[in-house]
């Protein structure tokens, strides 16, 4: 008797009796037993209730619309839970992180030369305000 459940189904080894569990996309597939080398086939459960049983449980999917400003997607949450999800961290090259780097630095030089020109150009008019 195979049990499928959450993606994998449990059945035993018609040979030696040993509990095996495979994936569910492995279903009817056969393949020599881990414990006695024998071929066992796993059973295939998705087929007995037919083409009408797997649609039946479908909804309509609804229309996808933009969610107010700081509201998250149903999408974003995890299915259990409701939570939001979390996100893997985005990896991000070291030479691409470099680029980064150097263009924050070139700003700040930037955003300083002007600063320095009109603290200057300040000072001179000041100067030749001072000595007229």
């Amino acid at each position: 008797m195979a049990n499928v459940d959450n993606g994998v189904i449990q059945f035993t080894c018609e040979h030696c009796k040993i509990s095996l569990t495979v994936d569910d996309f492995l279903a009817g597939v056969s393949a020599p037993c881990p414990s006695c080398g024998k071929s066992t086939k796993a059973p295939d459960q998705r087929v007995k209730g037919g083409a009408a049983d797997v649609f039946s449980g479908l909804k309509p999917q609804k229309k996808m619309i933009r969610p107010p400003v700081g509201q998250r997607l149903e999408q974003d949450r995890d299915w259990d839970t409701g939570q939001p999800r979390k996100r893997p961290p985005q990896v991000v090259s070291e030479t691409q992180r470099e680029r980064e780097e150097v263009a924050v630095v070139t700003k700040i030089l930037v955003l300083g030369v002007i600063v320095l020109l009109g603290v200057l150009a300040a000072a001179y008019y000041a100067n030749q305000a001072f000595n007229s």
